[in-house]
């Protein structure tokens, strides 16, 4: 991985104009926001764009952004290894630039696990060097680990990496990082962006008055809290906390005594565990929390969790461009960036309340989340906290269908998550979409499913006139991935006793 990342330096110092293409949630908002400050502190020329998906439409707004800009690199992170056919045959095959680096962490298909580099691309993807693309590193850190390598004083990007990372959950929800996403952290901690302690890990402990606090609580979801005003004033009179302090200004968490903070935690592991009566779930809502020192106090950018759900907020509002300025240091974008996360936060704690209602159906091998209210950019977002608060059980993968998609585009979105203990079992729900994708599109006489992601969490676009049929056939292949996952190991077994002599 070493020697791809200094091929990528050695590219960038040989470039002038540089497109950048990311994604839109916070790993590709932080990645890309790496990428132009390190373009930019190379004196380069750099233009950029996030892209929901790289699919069979976006590549032609690629393709586009190609001709109008006139770039001789062109840099893709946190995607682009799943899409790689679609690079080779729109980009490469038509000779658009000289340069393309892919700098992504996403699974790639199983026929495709070595590097595709060549002459002009250059792929860096942990996934095919011994780490997990999963945990160990986002697509963030990718970028980081670039900028890094080409000048050691981007270490002050550490913090940007740690964001991204963040908000693609590699932190085990509080529980720490691992692998190479410790190693920027203690990168960050040496250099003096990043603060690690142990606290609260709601989303708002900086920002939010205490009453919101509660009332925009998610991760959990608290049942007759979340979404309850009169309830969450209540929440504090009950425990005589004041929500004001003498000057008639709103107090916030960090302001709290150690006794209050202790009041509070008691009085809602004791809620949680009533609710769900999972010790996971209680235990879940303490952690590190991780502070960037060098941002605004009393801000979303001044946590990391807040942060990367700042610069989600903007993508999947459809603003990821906000976000990207917001990195970059720009206040009129964070206070834009701000409204939308009220936005966004409303449209969360209103879907999972659609969901509380029996929002789900269930399958032989999974649930499924259809709610048209529910937009394509929080779809994901939203199953997995369902899963997280128990609202929809986890004995299962969760599965969710959007169909607030593009109005000129006869793709529905699909979004799926998959607790760790199933994968365990041998889930594994992108090679389960890629595969059942791969079968029908065949049967089809045509490609009418795109997919990728991770084993734990992947997506596809299924065109509408077979979303049923996909969804049936998932569902089938999920009840039959263990069963062949254990018939692997026992074939494997048996193949060690022969080499043994067994």
């Amino acid at each position: 991985m070493q020697a791809k990342i200094s091929e990528a330096v050695m590219a960038i110092r040989a470039s002038s104009k540089v497109l950048a293409i990311s994604h839109i949630d916070a790993d590709g908002i932080s990645a890309l926001s790496i990428v132009i400050k390190m373009l930019e502190r190379e004196d380069k020329d750099v233009r950029w764009r996030n892209i929901h998906q790289l699919n069979s439409e976006t590549i032609i707004e690629v393709e586009e952004l190609i001709a109008k800009n006139q770039p001789d690199s062109l840099v893709f992170s946190d995607l682009g290894t799943g899409q790689m056919d679609l690079i080779t045959t729109h980009i490469l095959a038509k000779g658009r630039v000289e340069r393309i680096i892919v700098l992504d962490h996403h699974l790639p298909h199983e026929e495709q696990e070595e590097s595709r580099s060549n002459d002009v691309i250059i792929e860096i993807n942990p996934n095919q060097h011994g780490l997990d693309g999963g945990y160990d590193v986002s697509g963030a850190g990718v970028a980081f680990f670039v900028a890094y390598a080409l000048s050691e004083e981007n270490v002050d990007l550490a913090e940007l990496a740690i964001v991204g990372a963040t908000g693609d959950l590699q932190d085990y929800y509080g529980k720490g990082f691992q692998g190479a996403n410790r190693e920027i952290a203690n990168l960050g901690q040496a250099s003096g962006q990043i603060k690690l302690s142990k606290d609260l890990t709601f989303f708002g402990i900086n920002t939010r008055p205490l009453p919101y606090l509660l009332q925009y609580a998610t991760e959990p979801y608290l049942p007759g809290i979340t979404g309850n005003e009169d309830a969450c004033y209540q929440f504090f009179a009950e425990l005589n906390i004041p929500l004001k302090d003498s000057d008639d200004k709103w107090r916030i968490w960090t302001g709290l005594t150690n006794e209050e903070k202790q009041a509070v935690i008691t009085k809602l592991f004791f809620h949680i565990d009533e609710a769900y009566g999972d010790p996971e779930i209680t235990k879940g809502i303490l952690g590190d929390v991780i502070t960037l020192v060098s941002r605004p106090i009393e801000t979303e950018m001044r946590s990391a969790k807040e942060f990367s759900t700042l610069l989600n907020a903007c993508g999947r509002n459809r603003r990821p461009e906000v976000g990207v300025m917001i990195c970059l240091g720009d206040e009129d974008a964070y206070h834009e960036g701000t409204a939308l996360l009220q936005q966004h936060r409303a449209n969360l704690a209103a879907a999972l309340r659609r969901l509380e209602d029996g929002g789900y159906t269930e399958m032989d091998g999974m649930y499924v989340v259809r709610d048209p209210l529910t937009s394509d950019t929080i779809i994901g977002i939203v199953i997995g906290m369902a899963q997280g608060s128990r609202i929809v059980p986890i004995d299962k993968p969760i599965i969710g269908v959007s169909t607030n998609f593009k109005e000129d585009s006869a793709l529905v979105k699909i979004s799926g998550r998959a607790r760790q203990s199933l994968v365990e079992k041998g889930i594994n729900l992108k090679e389960s979409f890629l595969r059942v994708g791969e079968e029908i599109s065949r049967v089809a006489g045509q490609e009418v499913v795109e997919a990728g992601g991770h084993p734990m969490a992947a997506g596809a676009f299924v065109h509408c006139d077979f979303l049923d049929d996909y969804l049936n056939l998932v569902s089938i292949d999920l009840v039959l991935s263990p069963l062949l996952s254990k018939k692997e190991s026992l074939l494997k077994t048996i193949t060690e006793k022969r080499q043994k002599g067994g």
